[in-house]
Order: C-alpha cells, then sequence, then structure tokens
C-alpha cells in the first residue's frame, strides 16, 4: 500500500526546515538557510525538497505544519506557505502543536509525561503536558500560560524548556527530580505528527489555521500602540 505524500513545515523557531515522506515512505530533508530569513528561502527549500525526492508539487496529499508558539515571522509564514499550497493543489492541511515537535524531536530518549515550556516571557511560559501511548505522543488537559506557583511537576520526568524559561520555575524544578533540557525542533519530528494526525484523519479547514499565540505578539502590540498615539495614521 503506497505511503501517503506529506510535506511538513518547521519554521517556529530560529532554525528552520522542511520534510518530505514520499510514496515509498522513504523521508527527505531540507533544511532552511541559516543566512537567510524564512520567508525568503521556504518557497525554494520545498521546491529542492521535491525535486531531491522527484516528485512534483502536485504529487503532495497533504501539508502538515508547526504552528506554534513560536516566533511571529516563521509561524505566520509558514501559515501563509500552507494554505497557499492547500488553495493551489487542493492538499489536506495538518496543523501540528509545536509541543508535539519538541517531544518527537527527542524520542526516543524521553519517557512522559513531559512538560514542554514555550513562548516565556516575564513569569510566565506556554505549558504543554505531553506523554505517550501506544508510541504516539499526544497532549494531556489543556495547555495554558502558567507560572511557577500554578506549576505541577507531579509525575513529570522532564521539562522541555531554552534559557527563556522564567527563574522561578527554574528553581522549583531544581527543588525536584525533573531536569530541564533544550527543546529541539526537527522537521523529520513534524513530518511524524503530522504523518500520525493523517492516518488518523486530524486535518484542519485551511480557513481555521491559524499560529498558536499565547500573548498578542509584539510586533501587533507595537503596531497598536502606534495607532492610539496617531489615530490619522500620521
Amino acid at each position: 500500500m503506497p505511503h501517503p505524500v506529506l510535506l511538513a513545515i518547521e519554521t517556529s523557531q530560529r532554525k528552520g526546515g522542511v520534510a518530505l515522506s514520499d510514496a515509498k515512505g522513504v523521508v527527505h530533508v531540507e533544511m532552511l538557510r541559516e543566512s537567510q530569513r524564512h520567508d525568503d528561502d521556504l518557497m525554494p527549500a520545498i521546491d529542492r525538497l521535491l525535486t531531491k525526492a522527484g516528485l512534483q508539487p502536485g504529487d503532495l496529499e497533504a501539508v502538515g505544519l508547526s504552528i506554534g508558539p513560536g516566533g511571529f515571522t516563521g509561524l505566520r509564514i509558514a501559515i501563509t506557505t500552507a494554505k497557499m499550497l492547500a488553495e493551489t493543489l487542493e492538499v489536506k492541511l495538518i496543523a501540528v502543536p509545536s509541543a508535539l515537535v519538541a517531544t518527537e524531536s527527542h524520542n526516543p530518549a524521553l519517557t512522559g509525561p513531559i512538560l514542554v515550556a514555550l513562548a516565556s516571557k516575564g513569569e510566565t511560559s506556554w505549558l504543554t503536558k505531553v506523554d505517550s501511548t501506544s508510541g504516539r505522543w499526544e497532549i494531556r488537559g489543556e495547555p495554558g500560560l502558567l507560572d511557577a506557583h500554578q506549576l505541577d511537576l507531579t509525575d513529570i520526568t522532564v521539562l522541555l524548556g531554552d534559557h527563556h524559561v522564567p527563574e522561578a520555575i527554574r528553581k522549583k524544578c531544581e527543588g525536584t527530580p525533573v531536569p530541564i533540557v533544550e527543546p529541539q525542533f526537527d522537521p523529520v519530528a513534524c513530518l511524524k505528527v503530522s504523518l500520525y494526525q493523517f492516518a488518523s484523519g486530524d486535518m484542519t479547514d485551511p480557513l481555521m489555521l491559524h499560529p498558536l499565540y499565547p500573548r498578542p505578539p509584539e510586533a501587533v502590540t507595537l503596531w497598536e500602540k502606534r495607532r492610539k498615539r496617531c489615530p490619522d495614521g500620521q
């Protein structure tokens, strides 16, 4: 039985890349060039990836993408690109929470339950609890913006978080066996989660595809402040 030809986009963080599973299940990877911005190199990277795999855009059946939390520009470009591909190629879309990408990127080195800390700012982080069932990582409960006082480390084996994790959360982890590990965001991990969701029919309507921003993006906040100061646009 042929495998779905599926493209995965991971541009939620500073380093990005795309991965592709062809009809034989062979995985192909193309990293975005660090010397270029995501919006400059994403489509060329997809073109390079398809060429490497000997495929045409019309061969794609679905596009999965990491929807955040993450960088404003990277998420915006991924969403725009995925919607464009869905409209022009009539492919299915798969929205993948970036917490699942981070967890799958470390698989099988980690065992659950795991907390993934993203979009850390001030005293809070966007915390997602992830655990595995039958070899597949799944989100448990409702993710949300939490501070150290709200953090429950019961049964947690590891916290995936970068250097932006609030100091109070770090100190709370220090008093427990829960280590803090730097997360990774591998496009192949995004591809694996996308394939799981494709197989289970977990697709997203292009009109409902939005990046996950726990807080208003800073660019939007600055624009709104400027608009309030200059309501006439001057």
